[in-house]
């Protein structure tokens, strides 16, 4: 009998087929990363530069792949880390918020996918165990899909304010405020966020206590001292906004 030829070492230098399972974890996170994120870009209609470089260094280093092994490992890691870190403000920023699912699900992305192509470039220079690559797609996985259901959920529980008579209704929309707003002292203001996002209406030293979800109506009072401030939203990543809340 003639004995099997022995497998040659993996590409890295590990164990026969070691690195492969965290190889394929390491693509396809950075490519769902980096689709969803042009896709966020589109919808926002917005350039937000960090994202389009993630995109591009993500075809890089996939290309890489195939012939120099190392460098595109090398690559799609540490632009995953360096975009990790540079994202944590936005993470933090719309987590919280599931009622807006564009934002919440594109940090939700942002966050495990980025992770997991960290571990997936450590476990390949590592060659960890592949058991653990799978365990480790199956967690993020999981992961996603319950932060979808938190979203759906989320969504459907949030109901529109209703107008009543004498309110200021105005509207937000392609991520503008009106240019300005004039609104009695004690009156409402009825506020239609026409946007796919959520927005922040912000006055310097005054509280507001709103922060209308994406595609839904949100009604609150105005009682401060007669003046002419400027309300901004402060969402991270966003182009700036402003308009002037003339109080009377």
């Amino acid at each position: 009998m003639v004995p099997p030829e022995p497998r040659s070492p993996d590409l890295l230098g590990g164990p026969p087929g070691s690195s492969g399972v965290w190889r394929r974890l390491l693509v396809v996170s950075v490519t769902v990363v980096a689709t969803y994120d042009l896709v966020f870009l589109a919808m926002i209609g917005e350039v937000v530069p960090p994202l389009l470089a993630g995109a591009v260094l993500t075809v890089l280093g996939v290309g890489l792949l195939p012939r120099f092994r190392r460098c595109g490992v090398t690559v799609l890691g540490s632009t995953s880390l360096l975009l990790l870190v540079a994202m944590l403000p936005f993470v933090a920023a719309h987590l919280p918020h599931p009622s807006s699912p564009l934002d919440f699900t594109h940090a939700a992305v942002a966050l495990l996918g980025r992770t997991a192509a960290v571990l997936a470039a450590f476990g390949t220079w590592r060659h960890a165990s592949p058991a653990l690559g799978r365990r480790v797609a199956t967690l993020v996985v999981a992961l996603l899909a319950v932060s979808l259901v938190v979203s759906g959920v989320a969504v459907i529980a949030t109901m529109s304010a209703s107008e009543v008579a004498g309110d200021v209704v105005a509207e937000l929309a392609d991520a503008a405020f009106p240019a300005s707003l004039t609104v009695p002292s004690g009156g409402a203001i009825h506020l239609d966020n026409r946007d796919r996002f959520r927005h922040t209406p912000t006055v310097p030293d005054m509280s507001l206590g709103v922060e209308p979800p994406a595609m839904t109506i949100v009604r609150f009072t105005v009682d401060p001292a007669p003046g002419t401030p400027d309300v901004i939203c402060d969402v991270p990543g966003r182009e700036p906004m402003s308009a002037q809340l003339i109080l009377e």
